[in-house]
């Protein structure tokens, strides 16, 4: 398994191969793959798998995540013992395995941002709070402690600017929590379709 820069995570081959070469040489197949679509004016999205079959070796590249693939390397056995329906199946189990791990993420995803989200409103209402409190005291004060109604009045313009600041950022979070349930619902929808 190799991130989009070449990093290999976790492999099965032996010490005798160099695996951080082999990291970057897989890497540098996704981005060829990439320019060769970028010259031919061909859209690339996001790719599923890709395979190579050579005389002795196939490979099968799978998309996992936004960064990570998984590369699989398979040995050409004689005829009678190749047995293209397993592979396929087992194909089919990973990309099963993918796409229940894309849905987990995002659910993890919405329930992280969904924290942030009740944290920002909490800290927005303790904030909302001593804005009134403030308000209150500097209705009440004595117009002669010019001072300490300066001084107020500095922090009532702090705080509506902190109240402010926190709206905008409560706003950007409700929206990515949206998207995020939304993506989460459409991986529920081709669930039931498939």
């Amino acid at each position: 398994m190799f991130y989009n820069n070449g990093t290999i995570f976790d492999t099965t081959f032996e010490q005798n191969i160099n695996i951080p070469k082999l990291g970057e040489h897989l890497a540098e197949l996704l981005n060829q793959m990439r320019k060769i679509y970028e010259t031919c004016s061909y859209s690339l999205e996001k790719y599923s798998k890709l395979i190579i079959e050579t005389e002795d070796i196939s490979v099968i590249i799978l998309k996992l995540g936004e960064d990570s693939n998984i590369a699989l390397f398979f040995k050409k056995e004689k005829e009678e013992g190749l047995k293209l329906k397993s592979i396929k199946r087992y194909i089919t189990k990973i990309e099963e395995l993918i796409d229940a791990d894309k849905f987990d993420l995002l659910v993890q995803e919405m329930e992280t941002k969904e924290g942030i989200l009740k944290n920002l409103e909490k800290t927005l209402i303790t904030k909302q709070d001593q804005l009134n409190m403030l308000k209150n005291k500097f209705e009440t004060i004595d117009e002669t402690l010019k001072h300490e109604t300066k001084e107020i009045s500095k922090d009532i313009e702090d705080l509506e600017h902190s109240c402010t600041e926190l709206q905008m950022e409560i706003e950007i979070k409700e929206k990515e929590v949206g998207e995020i349930a939304e993506k989460i619902e459409g991986e529920r929808k081709k669930e039931l379709i498939e």
